[in-house]
């Protein structure tokens, strides 16, 4: 009779538990979530922003030999990705080196030559897009310029120096057509708080100088994904495959702790668990809205 009572509170104090254990199960992995986040919000400013300035260093350097050299890249066909000008923009003590492209991951290296535009100095617009905020927010500041305000692009063509017209925001009337064979660069990034939604258009003409003619050749139209706020879905696979190296590392140091020790698995699995957290967060963020 004993044994028949028992047998049912067992069964009724492991249910007990289990219940009990679900609501701590949910809090921890709220917990996780909450502090995963964190975490990427502090990559994406902080560190984000200490690996754009050595994105900008690195592409500098190499620039600047291309243009003493005369080999930096001017024609149409150029690689996405590869330095092609230096703008400065004393007002706002900024100096950056433009990339070509303008996909999230090419604006988490720097500014971005829109492909389907002509390059600044050639007859046409060229369009540059910046970030407002993630990797070092660039372009945060240059909403601030006013009409007058001048700044230099320097491509393999040759030295620019161009003259804020406007500054343009959604609803605003577009500018008037160039003359023919002008020049223009609109800056694009974005605004508002505290997550940047608004796209804003600064724009510049030509004050010295003569415009070059444009090569042609170019890209007619570039995806949405490179447009203003574009989104490229492209690295999902790629996502999904850090995410799936980080578990198993993870899972491989819980499974070491239980042999080698908590301190001895900590400082083998530790930096390449750190490596991967970084990877999956290079990801997230190159999938993040281009501008922001």
């Amino acid at each position: 009779m004993t044994v028949a009572v028992s047998a049912p509170l067992r069964m009724a104090t492991k249910a007990r538990a289990e219940l009990a254990l679900r609501p701590q199960l949910t809090s921890d992995a709220l917990r996780l979530f909450a502090l995963g986040i964190l975490v990427f919000v502090i990559y994406v400013l902080l560190l984000g922003a200490l690996q754009y300035n050595r994105a900008q260093d690195v592409a500098y350097d190499k620039i600047r030999g291309q243009l003493a050299e005369a080999t930096a890249p001017i024609g149409p066909g150029i690689q996405y990705g590869a330095p092609v000008a230096v703008l400065d923009i004393p007002g706002l003590g900024l100096r950056q080196v433009i990339r070509e492209g303008t996909t999230g991951s090419i604006l988490m290296q720097g500014p971005g030559h829109r492909a389907d535009s002509p390059l600044p100095g050639e007859a046409g617009v060229a369009v540059i897009y910046g970030r407002a905020l993630s990797y070092g927010g660039p372009f945060r500041a240059v909403p601030k310029l006013g009409p007058g305000a001048r700044f230099e692009v320097v491509t393999g063509e040759g030295r620019f120096n161009y003259e804020v017209k406007a500054v343009r925001r959604a609803g605003d009337p577009l500018p008037a057509l160039l003359p023919s064979g002008g020049s223009r660069v609109t800056l694009v990034t974005a605004e508002g708080a505290p997550l940047p939604s608004k796209t804003v258009y600064v724009d510049a003409e030509l004050v010295d100088g003569t415009a070059l003619p444009d090569p042609g050749g170019r890209l007619a139209r570039v995806p949405d994904s490179e447009q203003a706020f574009g989104v490229n879905l492209s690295g999902v696979l790629t996502l999904v495959l850090w995410l799936q190296a980080l578990i198993a590392v993870a899972a491989g140091v819980v499974w070491f702790r239980s042999r080698i020790g908590r301190w001895e698995s900590y400082l083998i699995g530790a930096p390449v668990v750190v490596a991967l957290v970084w990877r999956v967060f290079e990801q997230i963020a190159a999938m993040l809205p281009n501008l922001i």
